[in-house]
């Protein structure tokens, strides 16, 4: 009887150890994640173009941003930090920003305001790596990357003679930057690798207009594309592998980035006359409008707020 009750102790004990570490591995799990609740965009809504935030869950549109210079479609890191383009007298400059601590407040704030770039030509298309240490961006001398903090900047696409260049997305980890180009006479994705300066053609019969997004594992690149059944503008997804693409929307849609779980992805959309903020889930293919107002609203990238583990209970 004792030996009975000993071996039903021991697996009961066995029971909750298996639990905790089936709960500790979901919440692991969530933590690489994140949780994006948040997403920050550029809207004319007021008059030019400034940086908001959106929250996700309740809809309220807070600003980031009150220059009156015009912004342009930001590119956010896991860190909060927060690269855009940005009117600086007669041109674009590059400049850096950090999302407050008083995000989930109705008064977020972006704080340390940097220009990265100071010169007299547009410096546009800005995307940043996953933690936020390099930036790429197009200039008058071609495709460039640099530091966060605007050093080491080089030119690793020089701007061809033949050919046209632009909205570069450089990946999540740094090593490869994406962008479309006709130099195979088409535009298309076209693919630099750090590592060895190699480029190569990615997609073939994409119909490449722009709004290059990477997922956050670098196996996909969503894209604005015309390779859609009726021709208007959607969106589609690509296998950095094979480059292999998929239709995801196709009625006036354009400006996608997915969610770090790669299960949504947030998107511009004129299907209802003007330009405005949509969230489509991936697996299902529902779509469900975020914003109604008058003045455009574009590039709306996801803020990741990363989840942290509470501490066990003793």
């Amino acid at each position: 009887m004792n030996l009975t009750r000993i071996m039903a102790r021991a697996a009961s004990g066995i029971a909750v150890l298996a639990l905790a570490i089936a709960i500790s591995v979901v919440a692991l799990a969530q933590e690489n994640r994140g949780d994006e609740n948040y997403a920050v965009f550029v809207s004319q809504r007021n008059g030019a173009a400034e940086l908001y935030l959106l929250d996700l869950n309740t809809r309220q549109v807070s600003q980031l941003t009150n220059t009156g210079r015009g912004h342009l479609t930001p590119a956010v890191s896991s860190n909060r930090s927060i690269v855009f383009a940005s009117r600086e007298g007669s041109n674009y400059e590059v400049f850096s920003g950090t999302l407050g601590a008083a995000l989930r407040t109705k008064r977020p704030t972006l704080v340390g305001i940097n220009r990265l770039t100071i010169n007299a030509e547009d410096e546009t298309a800005v995307t940043t790596t996953r933690d936020g240490a390099w930036v790429s961006f197009l200039s008058s001398n071609g495709i460039e990357v640099m530091t966060a903090g605007g050093m080491e900047r080089k030119v690793i696409v020089p701007r061809g003679e033949l050919s046209t260049d632009f909205g570069p997305a450089i990946s999540p980890d740094g090593s490869r930057v994406a962008f479309v180009s006709n130099r195979g006479g088409e535009f298309e994705i076209w693919m630099y690798t750090s590592l060895n300066g190699d480029l190569r053609q990615l997609t073939h019969g994409g119909k490449v207009t722009g709004g290059l997004n990477w997922s956050a594992d670098s196996k996909q690149i969503v894209f604005n594309t015309t390779a859609t059944t009726s021709e208007v503008s959607g969106i589609a997804s690509a296998s950095v592998e094979t480059g292999s693409f998929r239709i995801l929307t196709d009625k006036g849609d354009f400006n996608g980035a997915l969610s770090v779980r790669g299960d949504r992805m947030l998107f511009t959309s004129t299907r209802d006359g003007d330009a405005e903020l949509y969230l489509l889930n991936v697996g299902s293919g529902s779509v469900e409008r975020l914003t109604f107002n008058v003045g455009m609203d574009d590039g709306a990238v996801f803020v990741t707020d990363q989840v942290r583990l509470a501490r066990p209970a003793r």
